[in-house]
């Protein structure tokens, strides 16, 4: 076998959407903050491509890593691996990081509840794992403080005009759109025109800044949550979380959920107290709910949390041949 690099790791799903842990083979990532680790892995960007692009990965696949924790009150660190950028936060990424930890036993598993603390760009993020019989039955993420950043914004597209939106933070910055703005249902048949939708509305964000009050380098929208109301007997609402470049979130998204959750908090449509389940294109849902409120900066934020589940679904090697004319993998983006 001719090989230069093997990397190893667990694949997993939360609430249908995938995570792929690398476990080892990337080397040392050097820093001595979460952030400078993750400047660091961006500087080899090839081991992203060459675990999230074809032949190993598809368009739609995001990762983590797992590295050692730099905070002193976290366990394990996680950075953040997606097709087209690297976030500070990922809710289903958290809930299925979670859940590897104490399956596979990175972590000591105490029957009924165990904590996980996951180090991140956006800080310490305690997952408090449910066990039962020694299997991690669901998580429940403690969210980074949640804001509402600006509402009724006015986001011009070719095909829908000016469109009103809200910006909030939950761990990523989301822009927020309502889809009968758009004149779009929420279905997995909609999946490529609510990825066009998608693309129009960041286009339209190039005029917008925003800017973490607390954190520098959180400067960036790419998340476009595209929310509906709920059925009235599963989940209060619903959404289509669309990330560059065309992928759709297949979980509710843990840091929608949180942004959303701020959002509606920000409105008066959420008090301290209220859970909100929250479906996603799948109609999986996570649970939401306020425990506080707190600032950000200047500005009014939420504690809250987000539960859900993620299962395992299988472990891998890949093998790095120094013949192989793919070795930082190639994208189709879409198809």
């Amino acid at each position: 076998m001719r090989s230069t690099r093997i990397i190893q790791g667990i694949d997993s799903h939360t609430a249908g959407c995938p995570l792929r842990l690398i476990t080892s083979g990337f080397g040392p990532i050097r820093g001595a903050t979460m952030v400078e680790k993750r400047a660091d892995l961006m500087s080899r960007d090839w081991l992203r491509q060459l675990v999230l692009f074809e032949p190993r990965g598809s368009f739609n696949m995001p990762a983590a890593v797992l590295t050692e924790a730099c905070s002193p009150d976290a366990d394990i660190g996680m950075l953040i691996l997606e097709p087209d950028t690297y976030p500070p936060m990922c809710g289903h990424c958290a809930m299925a990081v979670a859940t590897i930890a104490v399956e596979a036993g990175y972590i000591t598993a105490q029957e009924g509840e165990t904590l996980v603390r996951l180090d991140t760009p956006a800080g310490v993020v305690p997952a408090r794992v449910k066990v039962e019989n020694g299997r991690a039955v669901s998580v429940t993420l403690e969210m980074p403080l949640s804001f509402l950043y600006r509402r009724d914004v006015m986001v011009a597209t070719k095909s829908f005009g000016s469109v009103r939106a809200d910006i909030a933070f939950g761990g990523d910055f989301y822009l927020i759109v309502k889809a009968s703005d758009l004149g779009l249902e929420l279905t997995t048949d909609n999946a490529w025109a609510l990825v066009s939708a998608a693309a129009e509305l960041r286009a339209g964000l190039k005029d917008i800044p925003v800017q973490h009050p607390t954190l520098a380098h959180v400067n960036e929208i790419y998340q476009i949550e595209i929310v509906g109301e709920g059925d009235g007997v599963r989940f209060d609402g619903k959404n289509v979380v669309v990330c560059p470049p065309t992928v759709i979130d297949r979980s509710p998204c843990g840091t929608g959920t949180a942004s959303r959750m701020a959002m509606l908090h920000g409105k008066g449509e959420l008090k301290v107290g209220d859970s909100f389940r929250h479906a996603g294109i799948l109609d999986t849902v996570f649970t939401g709910q306020i425990h506080g409120e707190d600032t950000v900066g200047d500005l009014p934020a939420i504690r809250c949390t987000v539960t859900g589940s993620a299962y395992l679904t299988g472990s891998f090697n890949f093998f790095l041949d120094p013949n192989d004319p793919f070795q930082q993998g190639f994208r189709l983006t879409g198809v």
